[in-house]
């Protein structure tokens, strides 16, 4: 009974050295490997939620200068949620103001913003939709439009309809 045992045994491992090293096989199996590792590595998907900017953390961080912001929903006396500068955009997580750097080569906006800016851990893009031209605060154009914000393994974390309007320098205020 042993020595069948045995005898089986001897098959079966020889079986796994059959010497068939097929390139191609091999290949996928590295590519699978590494996939799972990649999966295994990745950290947890954690939505975004960003915060309305309030009339006083736009005074205190001077937000009113030259761009646009995005504003959720469709009216124009809605705290906005993004604010496209020039040079910098700006969200507010956690009670707190989170810069973003331009995005070069992204699509220029009106007043000198951009459609794409990039931070530490996510990216943001705003998104013309279809739809006509309204009116934002102050009178200034606005246009429907799509936040969405992506963490750093290129996940959706948020997604809002809404509108930009876009104020030139002249209406600082």
């Amino acid at each position: 009974m042993m020595r069948a045992w045995l005898a089986v045994l001897g098959v079966a491992v020889l079986a796994g050295c059959d010497g068939n090293d097929d390139p191609q096989h091999k290949a996928a199996d590295d590519a699978h490997d590494v996939a799972l590792v990649e999966r295994l590595n990745q950290p947890p998907f954690k939505p975004v939620l960003p915060q309305a900017f309030t009339t006083e953390d736009i005074a205190r961080y001077d937000l009113a200068r030259a761009g646009c912001m995005f504003r959720p929903g469709n009216k124009a006396d809605e705290a906005p949620l993004f604010v496209a500068q020039e040079d910098r955009g700006y969200l507010k997580i956690d009670g707190k103001l989170r810069p973003l750097a331009v995005k070069s080569g992204s699509a220029e906006l009106p007043s000198g913003a951009h459609s794409t800016y990039i931070g530490t851990s996510n990216w943001i893009e705003l998104v013309a939709q279809a739809g006509g031209e309204g009116s934002g605060p102050g009178g200034a154009k606005a246009w429907p439009s799509r936040l969405v914000i992506h963490d750093a393994n290129e996940r959706v974390a948020f997604d809002s309809l809404g509108q930009v309007s876009c104020a030139g320098s002249a209406e600082k205020g």
